[in-house]
């Protein structure tokens, strides 16, 4: 089994790392089934390999795996690392330490190849045992490429609340060799005692989300992600959780350098950005604060982050309640994060910081009740462009200006069971989209990818849109309300056909009412409007504008939807 984690793609190679695993099946490899990218081997084509030969990856265990390419998916080189636990579990009469992986579950593992070749790895890390024993590292299967790591904090391997979580960033030389290694909270205050080990500093109830990792041309290191504090049930069946924190709590990356949870509101997100050197040694760091009575009321979250120009630009989902005080902001409350609606909807965004000094530029939002589904924005000629999805069924390419200004919002495609997404663009101004899919998919111009809803299928679309290939040029007097009032575009009626109960969904501002036209423009009726949640397609937990063509015959009518400042939308609906 492989489960490839990250890919880059830089000078003129391609870089992809995961983790691969090959148990125990049948040593006549009768069963066995090797992939070499797009070569399968199987049955009676694989041929044993002798026992004193068999290196990764064809001895049995498990592995973190990184491979360069060619653009033309030739390897040049590979290297697999093994994980052995400083725990000693029995394994029959022998004592054995646990192989694993580098990252274990569903986690990302953010690699990437510098200009001379080494290999940046960053990825979370929980660990048992006790300090005397080390977490050991070994490369190729190679006993010359050994390497014991000793790591803080005390834990019981015999109780499952004792797990220490952190990250670790390991750098190897393009041979294989552990040149350095660094865990990414070096400790922590603030913290109730409770959580605390006896004589450590380190702290086992908080884990770390690692959601994006860049380079600038220097090969400064800029990660993303987010420190969760944990909420634990006791021996007794209690209930342990913000309440014990002493608030502010201090989240330290070294001795300078440092993130701040003021409130319950951001134990679920304390979300981090770090800048590296090539020693490893921080540069700077910034966060985003949340301020709320529970994190119910206000937080936000980062995804993926890009470099471009010496600016970082990062995108994030957030919410909070306009009553009550609750805040999302950048550096200082008057940088805060706008939302145009009153429930606590999740709202996509970027902010943007200069990539040398790590000072908060500028962000800017999607106006409505989308969330960013994508990792990664797309920057290019002073446009961010960006992934993002309102429901479970339609999907937008949404774009702005570097400064914050909103472009445009296109509706690309609609389909069920879309998971992550990636952008790539480029100079021509061609826009490549990937996605999965769990049914079929229409595009905005009608075009239908048939997949089928019994698997997942993995779907590409490309694009062009010239307007890439040119820098764009900010008229700063548009603001975002003024843009509210051009999205006729993005309005669209669900499900449609319809037996009757219809929804209006799409970016909405100051909706007013609904009328029902025939075909030659003549006006049926006022159709009441009612602000309702669906229980006919899966969405947020935004209401939507809904009505009921329940009482008209079957069908084809034209029903006008209107918003204040007098704008309205009209479009075609089928009566079953």
């Amino acid at each position: 089994m492989t489960a490839p984690k990250w890919m880059e793609v830089r000078n003129g190679h391609v870089f992809i790392s995961g983790n691969t695993e090959l148990e125990y099946v049948d040593w006549n490899w009768n069963n066995v089934w090797l992939y070499y990218l797009d070569t399968l081997i199987r049955g009676a084509d694989v041929h044993e390999i002798p026992v004193e030969n068999r290196r990764p990856p064809f001895q049995t265990g498990r592995w973190t795996f990184f491979t360069t390419l060619d653009l033309d998916g030739n390897v040049l080189d590979h290297h697999f690392v093994e994980s052995f636990s400083r725990q000693w579990i029995h394994q029959g009469n022998e004592l054995i330490r646990h192989q694993d992986q580098l990252s274990t579950g569903f986690a990302p593992t953010p690699v990437h190849k510098d200009n001379q070749g080494n290999i940046y790895v960053y990825t979370p890390i929980q660990y048992q045992g006790v300090e005397s024993d080390s977490l050991t590292l070994v490369v190729d299967g190679d006993s010359n490429k050994t390497f014991n790591l000793f790591l803080p904090g005390n834990a019981d391997p015999d109780n499952h609340l004792s797990y220490i979580n952190n990250a670790a960033l390991y750098k190897f030389s393009p041979s294989g060799e552990l040149l350095s290694y660094k865990l990414l909270v070096d400790h922590t205050d603030g913290m109730g005692s409770v959580y605390q080990f006896n004589g450590d500093s380190v702290n086992k109830y908080f884990t770390v989300f690692l959601q994006g990792m860049t380079f600038d041309e220097e090969d400064n290191m800029y990660l993303s992600g987010f420190v969760r504090l944990q909420e634990y049930v006791d021996e007794g069946g209690v209930l342990h959780g913000s309440e014990l924190h002493n608030y502010p709590v201090h989240i330290w990356w070294d001795n300078t350098h440092y993130s701040t949870i003021q409130d319950a509101s951001s134990t679920l997100y304390c979300n981090f950005v770090i800048k590296y050197n090539t020693n490893g040694d921080i540069l700077w760091d910034n966060q985003i604060y949340t301020r709320g009575y529970n994190y119910d009321y206000a937080n936000a979250v980062w995804n993926g982050c890009s470099y471009l120009d010496n600016s970082l630009y990062i995108l994030g989902t957030g919410n909070y309640r306009l009553s009550g005080g609750a805040l999302v902001y950048f550096d200082t409350e008057e940088d805060s994060l706008q939302r145009f609606q009153g429930s606590p909807s999740d709202i996509g965004f970027f902010v943007r910081y200069n990539a040398t000094t790590g000072e908060y530029v500028n962000h800017g939002i999607v106006p409505a009740t989308q969330s960013f589904s994508g990792q990664l924005p797309a920057v290019i000629n002073n446009r961010i462009i960006a992934y993002s999805s309102v429901d479970y069924q339609h999907r937008f390419i949404n774009e702005w200006c570097t400064n914050g200004v909103y472009i445009k919002t296109d509706t690309i495609f609609s389909s069920q069971g879309l998971g992550p997404t990636s952008l790539i663009v480029n100079e021509n101004g061609y826009l490549l989209v990937s996605m999965t899919a769990t049914s079929p998919v229409t595009f905005d111009d009608n075009i239908s990818v048939n997949c089928s809803s019994t698997h997942s299928s993995a779907v590409f679309a490309l694009y062009h849109d010239p307007e890439f290939a040119t820098p764009f040029v900010s008229d700063d007097s548009v603001g975002i309300e003024d843009y509210l009032d051009r999205r006729e575009s993005d309005i669209y009626i669900s499900p449609n056909p319809t037996s009757g109960p219809t929804f209006v969904c799409g970016y909405m501002y100051g909706y007013t009412g609904i009328e029902l036209y025939d075909l030659q423009g003549h006006k049926i009726a006022d159709l009441v409007g009612t602000m309702c949640t669906s229980s006919l397609q899966p969405v947020p937990s935004s209401s939507l504008p809904a009505f009921d063509l329940s009482p008209y015959p079957a069908g084809t009518y034209l029903v006008k939807i209107n918003f204040n400042r007098g704008v309205s939308v009209t479009r075609k609906v089928v009566k079953n």
